[in-house]
């Protein structure tokens, strides 16, 4: 991981993280996850995302962006995939940073609602899908801003 690609997205997360008011803009969904975009300029971009129980985002990479995370209620957990799966419990308060190119699932794998916010440089306009298949992550497609989400 570039550290100082990632440092001063750690820094905007831990800025926006501390409104209390995120708390309150996304009511979870009971089966779907739900998101918000907060802030989106050519250098950053912040997500606010609602994850019921269960929710996963599938095997996915962020294109040329760089991006972290923080979980502000509830549980995430991050598996990753570095020739095998890593896994990584992340709780309130609890932060994850990555380069471009970091492929993984992120997950709700408990029975209570959480929230994250997450934030991205440069601003993202991709994402590659993936797939496992005979214990490799396969691309299985491209998702473009303003077409897929």
């Amino acid at each position: 991981m570039t550290t100082l690609a990632v440092l001063p997205l750690l820094e905007t997360l831990r800025t926006h993280a501390a409104d209390p008011d995120l708390l309150h803009l996304l009511e979870p969904h009971p089966r779907e996850r739900q998101w918000v975009l907060l802030l989106s300029t050519d250098d950053v971009q912040l997500w606010l995302i609602a994850w019921p129980p269960g929710a996963s985002t599938g095997w996915h990479d962020h294109g040329n962006a760089h991006g972290a995370f923080t979980t502000l209620q509830g549980a995430l957990v991050e598996h990753s995939w570095d020739d095998d799966v890593q896994r990584l419990e992340l709780g309130p308060g609890d932060a994850r940073a990555f380069s471009s190119g970091h492929v993984h699932d992120v997950r709700n794998d408990s029975d209570r609602p959480a929230l994250s916010l997450h934030a991205y440089s440069p601003r993202l306009t991709t994402m590659t899908r993936y797939e496992v298949s005979g214990g490799w992550l396969v691309a299985s497609g491209v998702e473009r801003a303003g077409e897929s989400w």
